[in-house]
């Protein structure tokens, strides 16, 4: 697999994993569901970023004075996707962060999977003519010196026969 097919195919994997997002995000079944899956707390400042008290409950005391742990650890991480600001997420924001990103490491990404650019492809048409011209050119040349060749070869061996005739002339005397 050349590397422009497998930029084609990552462009194409990225694009379903949008699609898929959004469809997710606009289906209010679907997003029931995924809701119940996600952990609240995903790492240890989710609280702070959703707005809620960075206060980490881990266990609950109960009336006789013990610390007994939570329900469930499922149920201590949850966190509801309608908490989250969706607002700034779209799609023309995600592919414009994949537009800078990609001009500024597109040197990087020419470099390591050895792509080709238009100007390289440039380079070689340009190479690719003057070659041929030169093939043209040698072509040329080979057929003028083959048929200069040919007649040369023609008078020299007119000249050999005329000498033949003079030796044999001059044996037979």
């Amino acid at each position: 697999m050349e590397a422009i097919e497998a930029v084609a195919i990552l462009i194409l994997i990225v694009a379903i994993v949008i699609l898929v997002y959004y469809y997710l995000l606009n289906s209010p079944e679907t997003a029931k569901k995924l809701r119940s899956y996600v952990p609240t707390t995903a790492d240890a400042h989710m609280n702070e970023v959703l707005g809620n008290d960075s206060g980490y409950e881990l266990s609950k005391v109960d009336e006789s004075g013990d610390e007994k742990e939570s329900d469930s650890m499922g149920k201590r991480i949850k966190v509801k996707l309608s908490d989250i600001d969706m607002s700034g997420l779209n799609t023309d924001v995600f592919s414009r962060k994949i537009d800078s990103f990609l001009d500024e490491k597109s040197d990087e990404l020419i470099k390591d999977w050895c792509l080709a650019t238009t100007d390289d492809i440039g380079d070689l048409e340009s190479k690719f003519s003057e070659t041929t011209n030169q093939v043209d050119t040698l072509e040329k040349s080979f057929n003028n010196f083959k048929k200069s060749s040919e007649e040369f070869q023609k008078a020299t061996e007119e000249k050999l026969d005329d000498l033949d005739k003079r030796i044999e002339s001059l044996e037979n005397k």
